[in-house]
């Protein structure tokens, strides 16, 4: 049985300056999931807004565009499950602009033998917060090593990189290294996380494992300023347990 799936984006705001318990949705946009029996799912959206007039007129959410793949596959003993999602023109709350996110894993088992994460690379390029430029620094490294938990692990205790948890599930980040370009001083980095007073806090290429279990999230917002909210963009899970790739 095959698992996995990609995701464009998504957000939802539940205030919005003074005003509280809101429920304004950004609709998922572009979801694929591999089919338990394999095959191939594909979802392209193109321009897309979200704006409220209340209580002031604002774009919540905009993207020009959004493409995701899911696969699952099987031949010649050797089982794989590929995910990539991209989103480009991405903006939020009419304060931070990201040109690109993309995301990509490949899982393959060869055999009945142990799972092989490998990428064709991710990127958050054109990261804006106002007038800062956040430059993103991306290594694969950590992705590539997590066909299991064990490898996960044993990875980050030859290298001396941080772990952390997340109920289950081990966690860290592809992220090596987030430049700014600008000053300000509201904004200030903490490893993978900028956080931006007026805006909130976000978390930059997220990884977590449990099992033969991965799920890594190129960008997630924690918005707890003049917008309270979540969002998400590049996010991509696979599963490579017995039978699945």
């Amino acid at each position: 049985m095959f698992a996995g799936h990609a995701i464009g984006a998504a957000a939802r705001f539940h205030r919005l300056y003074d005003q509280k318990n809101l429920n304004h949705v950004i609709p998922t946009l572009c979801s694929s999931v591999v089919p338990g029996s394999g095959g191939r799912s594909n979802a392209h959206h193109d321009s897309y807004r979200y704006d409220v007039k209340e209580p002031r007129k604002c774009c919540l959410f905009e993207v020009q565009r959004v493409d995701t793949f899911a696969e699952g596959r099987d031949a010649n003993g050797v089982i794989e499950t590929e995910v990539r999602a991209e989103a480009a023109g991405l903006g939020w709350v009419g304060k931070l602009r990201c040109d690109l996110v993309r995301m990509h894993m490949l899982v393959s088992r060869t055999n009945g033998g142990e799972p092989v994460v490998t990428t064709c690379g991710n990127r958050i390029d054109g990261l804006r917060l106002g007038d800062v430029e956040a430059v993103v620094s991306i290594d694969e490294d950590p992705l590539v090593n997590s066909g299991n938990a064990g490898q996960f692990q044993s990875f980050h205790c030859a290298k001396r990189r941080t772990l952390s948890r997340l109920g289950d599930y081990m966690s860290s980040t592809i992220v090596s290294n987030i430049e700014l370009i600008g000053s300000d001083p509201a904004i200030k980095v903490e490893g993978n996380v900028i956080v931006w007073k007026g805006f909130g806090r976000i978390i930059l290429g997220e990884i977590h494992v449990k099992g033969n279990d991965r799920r890594l999230t190129l960008v997630r917002l924690e918005m707890g300023s003049d917008a309270g909210g979540s969002g998400d963009a590049g996010d991509g899970h696979t599963n490579g347990q017995t039978g699945t790739g």
